[in-house]
């Protein structure tokens, strides 16, 4: 009998020490094989279309293009056919919620034992979804009918405002959210001050927002970022 091949996964962190974590993890177990890593979010798509890695393990918090945002890329690229697990910080229901809406089949919570983001490759390289406790489908059938009874679910303007959005604003949205100032955000993305200038100027008239607290408010309904994330 030939011995199965491996299942080749990609890794994305923005931080260093958690990628070589994750890679020292998933290289002990002979079923798995590292085909790639990147903190860089810009490079997720083209390597993934080069490299046709099985699954991809993704950080939602990566610097550059939201987390949804590379779902969305992904899933819509027909070049790839890589599945997504979704290994992040955050343990609230409704990422997970926005993270499967987006085109993720694994989601796994950074404080889970190793074991879960193991478990969550395997099952998810097999067409399957895979939810690390104590998220179960049970809990977000139950967090549906919760939002459709409050009526506190995003608004349709606001997806479709969203997608009006250059891929550009998109990140100057979520790093103006997060704080940054128009200079920090101009060092970060290789770009002139004027250039981020304009660019905010354009994702809030397009938006209607009329100042930053507005924007931040945006951010949050769209699931971009949590309020940890706001100084």
């Amino acid at each position: 009998m030939r011995p199965t091949s491996p299942i080749t996964v990609y890794l994305a962190d923005d931080h260093d020490i958690v990628l070589r974590g994750i890679a020292s993890i998933i290289s002990l177990d002979p079923e798995l094989h590292i085909v790639g890593c990147t903190n860089d979010s810009t490079r997720i798509l083209e390597d993934l279309i080069q490299l046709l890695p099985q699954i991809l393990v993704l950080d939602l918090n990566m610097p550059g293009l939201p987390g949804d945002e590379i779902l969305r890329l992904v899933r819509d690229e027909p070049r790839i056919t890589t599945r997504v697990v979704v290994f992040t910080m955050h343990n609230d229901i409704g990422y997970v919620q926005r993270a499967l809406d987006n085109g993720a089949m694994g989601y796994v919570v950074k404080e889970s034992a190793s074991s879960e983001l193991i478990k969550a490759i395997k099952t998810v390289a097999q067409g399957q979804v895979y939810l690390c406790p104590p998220f179960t489908q049970e809990t977000l059938w139950a967090y549906r009918e919760q939002i459709q009874q409050s009526r506190v679910d995003i608004s349709v303007d606001d997806e479709v405002i969203y997608e009006q959005l250059t891929r550009r604003e998109k990140e100057i949205l979520v790093l103006v959210a997060r704080g940054y100032t128009n200079r920090e955000i101009a060092e970060q993305v290789g770009r002139s001050v004027r250039t981020i200038e304009k660019h905010r100027y354009n994702l809030m008239k397009k938006a209607g927002l009329r100042n930053k607290a507005e924007l931040i408010q945006f951010a949050l309904r769209m699931g971009l970022i949590d309020s940890g994330k706001i100084s």
